[in-house]
């Protein structure tokens, strides 16, 4: 060897981690990268078909006599008061009540055979409902009875028996309802 020679002066090793962080960030992005492909990679599906209902029936409601307060008389005119039970799951609205005269319908009191339309009667009453409509006169809750009142819509007329004198008359109606 050369005195003049240069000693080479000796190279230390290289710290790992200017290799391996190349390494480890290439590995991240990819594992990055590879679990957004996964997350966007997920699967959907799609259909059409039909879903399932099913109506329920409208259920007849009960209509009865209110309480009325006396105020007929022969010539007179007085007011009507309908109770309705509406045993539907929905309320209803009343738009129209008008007496029932079909055979077998008659107006009848508290009174009995001493004033009553029956056929056989020689007490009659006297008495007639005039039809009330609207838009709605009354609306009954789901569920529930409810009374309403049909002002002025009830006169007795002056062949009235004087057997009626203080009766609670029973007039027959129909009652018209939608949902």
């Amino acid at each position: 060897m050369n005195r003049h020679a240069r000693h080479a002066a000796p190279v230390a090793p290289r710290s790992r981690s200017w290799r391996t962080t190349p390494v480890v960030v290439v590995a991240t992005a990819l594992a990055v990268f590879m679990g957004a492909g996964v997350a966007f990679a997920a699967w959907t599906a799609n259909g059409t078909g039909a879903a399932g209902a099913k109506a329920t029936s409208f259920q007849a409601l009960t209509v009865s006599a209110g309480t009325a307060t006396a105020q007929l008389y022969p010539g007179g005119s007085g007011d009507a008061v309908v109770s309705v039970t509406n045993p539907n799951p929905f309320p209803v609205k009343i738009n129209q009540v008008t007496q029932d005269v079909s055979a077998g319908k008659f107006v009848s009191s508290d009174q009995g055979a001493n004033c009553t339309d029956a056929a056989a009667s020689t007490h009659p009453t006297g008495i007639t409902l005039t039809a009330a409509s609207g838009a709605p006169l009354a609306t009954i809750a789901a569920n529930s009875t409810s009374s309403f009142t049909l002002t002025g819509k009830v006169a007795m007329a002056n062949t009235s028996d004087t057997l009626c004198q203080g009766a609670v008359f029973s007039i027959p109606v129909i009652v018209t309802s939608t949902s």
